[in-house]
């Protein structure tokens, strides 16, 4: 199955999910939000808990964590450890790039973590209204294309009905 499919797939089923196109959009874009967090393993609970705090849909907020993916997380990590080390420090200061690994990261966990911690925030905040509005135009189009279709379908059925009975 090619990624194109799978993309499409994914679309159409998050545009199906009960709920207004504002809790849909929402709940991902909170799902979304939250991948950008250092919080391994917690992105479903957090998406739920803000999908929940601003009336989002919560199995969109699932589907939405799934931005943050093994193919993925190695860049949101960049970004967030860069932008929140340029924030707390000049881009000179931190952590020096030759000195990342896996013990260092132990031994230093603060060092780390605080920026992370920090550039996910601003990346969360400048990620959620990314994803909302065009998810929530999206899933609006699809339904008014969708209701359309069935107006078209039962008017074509009731003719088909009448000229049966004349």
């Amino acid at each position: 199955m090619s990624l194109s499919r799978i993309g499409s797939y994914y679309k159409r089923r998050v545009a199906r999910l009960p709920g207004t196109p504002h809790s849909i959009a929402a709940g991902f874009a909170s799902g979304a939000a939250v991948s950008f967090t250092p919080f391994m393993g917690f992105h479903f609970v957090l998406g739920a808990v803000l999908a929940y705090l601003i009336r989002g849909n919560m199995v969109a907020s699932a589907l939405g964590t799934l931005v943050g993916n093994p193919w993925t997380f190695p860049f949101i990590w960049i970004a967030t450890y860069e932008l929140g080390s340029n924030v707390l420090y000049n881009a000179s200061d931190g952590v020096p790039k030759d000195t990342l690994s896996f013990s260092y990261l132990i031994d230093n966990i603060g060092d780390v973590l605080i920026p992370m911690i920090l550039g996910g925030a601003i990346l969360s905040i400048i990620i959620f209204p990314l994803v909302y509005f065009p998810l929530r135009l999206m899933i609006q189009r699809f339904r008014d294309s969708r209701f359309a279709k069935r107006q078209r379908r039962a008017k074509l059925q009731r003719q088909k009905a009448a000229e049966e009975q004349a």
